[in-house]
């Protein structure tokens, strides 16, 4: 198999359980969640030991104020975008009005040298906006696929 073939074989493996994410998360259960919620829990696949940008895309029910979301993981490196240095936050401001779909991003290198999906932790701190806001905080799970040279 050629090595455009590997790829786009992969890339459609990876987009199909993005589709399958994305289906499950507009089932009757995930409608009523009011919160901040990942559209779907996948990023854009990375080469290994290759710093990239990859973004995470968030819906909220109700408003969201001063939101900052931080990621974890093992054997990677994380950096933020340079206005914020310690966290990401949505790309347009801070915050995320019911029914808009917003993306935060941030900048990744995986040290693994193995195609292989990488578990991630994504953590949102926010407040529900308002005179009586009330800071939440929220962890979701995380996948990053990571395709090594040998898949390509």
């Amino acid at each position: 198999m050629s090595k455009t073939r590997r790829v786009a074989a992969m890339m459609t493996a990876a987009l199909a359980a993005v589709g399958l994410a994305t289906t499950v998360a507009v089932t009757p259960a995930a409608a009523a969640v009011k919160g901040p919620h990942l559209i779907t829990n996948w990023t854009r696949p990375v080469a290994p030991d290759e710093g990239t940008w990859v973004d995470l895309y968030w819906k909220t029910g109700k408003p969201v104020c001063d939101a900052e979301v931080t990621i974890d993981g093992r054997n990677v490196s994380l950096t933020y975008p340079s206005n914020t240095e310690t966290y990401t936050s949505f790309s347009k401001s801070a915050n995320l009005k019911a029914g808009k779909v917003d993306r935060t991003a941030f900048y990744v290198i995986a040290y693994y040298d193995a195609t292989m999906v990488v578990k991630l932790k994504a953590t949102i701190v926010y407040n529900t906006c308002g005179d009586d806001a009330v800071e939440k905080t929220k962890k979701f799970d995380v996948k990053l696929p990571v395709m090594a040279d040998t898949a390509l």
